[in-house]
């Protein structure tokens, strides 16, 4: 993020997109010579001088360019004068995590699927919350193939038989699963944490036609049970996968 001057003189917060910056200077690493030509060959190059009179090169990687950061990163981190910069953020080399390279693997990969992040899509009613690191889905069937958390498993019925939706639960949840990916240019936590609010906060069948109370005896209560997450087996179910996916379009 960056901040640009509206006409009444206050700032204004404005939208970069992603990015990631490498900054390193002169190192007497047998690698230096590589991390030079890799740097002056990159769209994002300049070449800077700082208050010390030293050379600075610097890269800016946009998303679609982030096959070109792992053999730079592999060059550089360990470094004393380089650094890195996620969204005007300093990062730590050790602390990048797992979400770039999930993220190259998947959305930069030659044999990418848009199935491979399963984001959730309103529209078509299906998906991972955030994605399908979280482990937690927004998608229902009532065949499961595998046993996968909904959102709708963090909740309880209260004395008046209204399942109430434990966010606080859902979002420790899914941010345990994230905190590892969450330098992934598609991962905003933010965003993440912004949409589990935004979910309902509780489920009537007796209101919501949508959904009906489970049947403890039911194929899919014993398929939960037997897959270990029976403390997370919902109170309640939709009623059909088709009414299920008209509820989600309705949040």
């Amino acid at each position: 993020m960056w901040y640009r001057t509206s006409n009444n003189g206050q700032p204004v917060r404005a939208d970069r997109g992603w990015y990631l910056i490498t900054e390193f200077e002169h190192s007497p690493s047998i690698h230096f010579p590589r991390a030079v030509e890799l740097s002056q060959t990159h769209p994002g190059f300049t070449r800077l001088i700082d208050e010390r009179n030293i050379m600075i090169y610097r890269n800016i990687y946009r998303k679609e360019q982030l096959r070109l950061l792992p053999e730079m990163l592999r060059c550089i981190k360990e470094w004393k004068g380089a650094k890195l910069y996620v969204n005007g953020e300093r990062v730590a080399f050790d602390m990048l995590g797992r979400g770039i390279d999930c993220y190259c693997q998947t959305v930069l990969s030659r044999h990418h699927s848009q199935e491979d992040c399963q984001r959730f899509s309103k529209q078509r009613g299906s998906g991972f919350l955030a994605c399908r690191r979280s482990h937690v889905s927004m998608t229902w069937s009532h065949r499961p193939a595998e046993a996968i958390l909904t959102w709708f498993s963090f909740g309880q019925l209260d004395e008046h038989h209204v399942y109430r939706i434990d966010k606080e639960q859902m979002e420790s949840a899914v941010m345990g699963e994230l905190v590892e990916y969450h330098h992934c240019p598609l991962i905003d936590l933010d965003q993440v944490r912004a949409f589990i609010r935004e979910l309902p906060d509780r489920i009537d069948p007796r209101k919501n036609r949508e959904w009906r109370y489970a049947d403890r005896g039911s194929v899919q209560e014993a398929a939960l049970q037997a897959a270990s997450v029976a403390a997370h087996c919902p109170a309640v179910l939709p009623v059909s996968e088709d009414e299920y996916r008209t509820y989600l379009k309705l949040l």
